[in-house]
Formats: C-alpha cells, structure tokens, sequence
C-alpha cells in the first residue's frame, strides 16, 4: 500500500501563523504537524508516500527531503495550479500506476488503527473506503449514511453557506450525532482511474457521488480513537493539549520545552502549554494553554491564557491577553510582533 498526503492548502483559517511557513509545518508540541501523519503512516507499514503540494512546496520538501530521516521514502507530486482534492490526489497517484493508495487529508490528527481499515477495505471488495469520525450535529463536515454492512448509502457535502453559517453561530444546540468525512481514503486502482488527470476536481463533490449513483462498491468504517480536523488557531491549541496530555497516540518523540529556552523558576506554566527553541519566559509570567513558537521572549509579569505566539514575538512587561477559556478563543500574535508593556488585549 501506498501512501498520499494532500498538502497543498493556503491555510487560510490559521493566518497570520500560515503567512511564512505552510500550515503542514506548523508546529504542534515542536514538531511539524505532517510529521504526526507520516509517522502513523510509517507505524502501520506504509512507508513509500508521495505529498501533494502546492503552496510553499519547496519548504515542505526542504524540510523531508528523501524521507530516510523519518524511516519512509519521500516523494512530491507539485501542483502548478491548486487541483482540488481529486486532482490532487491523481495528479500523486500517477507515481503509483496500478496501485492502491492510502490518502490522508493534512489537515487531520489522528491516531486511528490503519492496519484495521486497510483489512476492512481488502475484505468488503471495495472501491474506496471512508474512514469515518463521529461528531456532533449540526457540523460543517461531509455526512455519511451507512447501510449495515458499512455500505455507504447517502453523502451529504454542506455547501459553503452552510458551512460559513455554522462558523459564524458556534453555539447552535447539538441535535445528535453524525458520522462525518475524517479525512483518511483508502482508493482502489479503479478509482483512480475516474479521476480526470490535471484537472481541478473534488473527490467529496464530483467523484464519490457519481460512484455512489451508480451503485459502486464505496464503504465507510469508524474506527473510534482520536480524530481533530487542525485548521484554526483554536484547534491547533487543543492539538498540543491533546499531544501534551496523551489524548493522541503517537510514536513521535516531543519535547514541551525546546532546546535553548529558559524559563524562570517563579514563572508559571499550565501542562497544557508548550516552548518552541531560543525563548525567554520572565519571572512570574502566568502562561494558560499557550503555544510559544521558537525565539519567544515574555518579560516579567505577563499573564497570558489561550495565545500562539510565533516566532520572534516579543511580550513587554505586565502584559496580559487571552480569554478565560483558552480554547473557545484563540488570540494569534504574528511574527516578530511587540506588545509593549502593560498592554491589554
């Protein structure tokens, strides 16, 4: 089996953090967040993986070179125009004439059991298989209608008002749950096939229905474990609380607190806040779910609670920001930013 990692999206939804670096290597617990996918990848046997990229590939690929480093053989599929989710991933699949293909979306953390869905894929016959995460309803996710042998009957896409109506009320009341879209295909030779290459297509949107109208073998499993969709600055917050408190599983060695950094024995640090390399944490700084990313100075006194900070970023005595509920709202101060001295925001 082999593997595809779509990464090739703007990251929009995490500027200013995306502005300089793709959002495949922000880091989460200082490592890049892709490495969390290629080493799940790895763990379950799939080691010859190709990343679809677009936007910034030189510096994905700076980053994984060959792959060897990370146990895995790397290649890249580049995009000289975005192709979608379907163009994406043929335009990688041509790499792999004739094969099979496990395609994560690199948006997804995850620790699901790979080896169980490939069995479940190989046994049903099928297609293609949706691996599956329950959420609840409503959500601005795919929704998929299973029949009792997994078989998927029905795939509901929102469309984008939905999904922009939804961001902009978090608080609607929950009417239950759904099996949404997570993220992680397994694709057959034959499903490869249907889509059109070098032209921008989506599989959720163009492929998926046309196969389902006409009655083709497409299935869908919830394997249980972890599963987050990594896309806003909130998000990425409850990823290195998930990492840091062991929600996730993941064989990627982390460290909390990069190498170079200091931190001074009055400040005080929550379990759930994580140092990037080169900082400086004052005396009787207060830090409550914060990411610092690498060469981060906080002088002494600030109180900080729910707040990435990228690099560079330098926070002036007595400063405080954030919320009281770190992950409901997330405050991002960009690159080699300031904050002057009793600032409050």
């Amino acid at each position: 089996m082999k593997g595809i990692i779509i990464a090739g999206g703007l990251g929009t939804r995490l500027r200013p953090i995306t502005y300089y670096r793709p959002k495949p290597l922000v880091p989460v617990v200082n490592r890049p967040f892709l490495e969390y996918q290629v080493a799940l990848l790895r763990e379950h046997g799939i080691d010859d993986i190709v990343f679809a990229t677009n936007f910034m590939a030189d510096m994905i690929e700076s980053h994984f070179g060959n792959g060897t480093g990370f146990g895995v053989r790397m290649r890249y599929a580049i995009e000289d125009q975005p192709l979608g989710t379907g163009g994406a991933i043929r335009n990688a699949a041509n790499l792999f004439p004739g094969e099979s293909v496990a395609v994560f979306n690199g948006d997804v953390l995850t620790d699901f059991d790979l080896t169980h869905i490939l069995e479940f894929h190989a046994n049903r016959g099928a297609i293609a298989t949706i691996t599956l995460a329950e959420v609840p309803s409503p959500n601005p996710f795919g929704v998929l209608i299973l029949a009792d042998d997994g078989r998927v009957k029905e795939w509901r896409e929102p469309s984008e008002e939905a999904k922009k109506a939804l961001a902009a009320n978090p608080g609607l009341p929950r009417t239950g749950t759904d099996l949404i879209n997570a993220g992680f295909y397994v694709l057959a030779p034959e499903f490869l096939e249907r889509i059109p290459d070098g032209v921008r297509s989506s599989v959720e949107r163009d492929i998926y229905p046309a196969l389902l109208a006409e009655g083709a073998p497409v299935y869908g499993i919830a394997p249980g474990g972890f599963w987050m969709d990594v896309g806003r600055a909130e998000q990425l917050l409850l990823a290195v609380r998930a990492v840091l408190g062991g929600g996730v599983r993941s064989s990627l060695e982390t460290e909390r607190v990069g190498a170079g950094s200091t931190i001074d024995g009055s400040a005080k640090l929550d379990p759930h806040t994580s140092v990037g390399r080169g900082c400086c944490v004052g005396p009787n700084v207060k830090l409550n779910g914060c990411i610092l990313m690498d060469g981060v100075k906080i002088g002494a006194g600030s109180k900080l609670s729910g707040v990435v900070l990228d690099e560079g970023v330098t926070i002036e005595e007595e400063v405080e920001i954030g919320s009281a509920c770190p992950t409901d709202a997330a405050t991002v101060v960009a690159a080699g930013s300031v904050i002057r001295k009793g600032s409050r925001l």
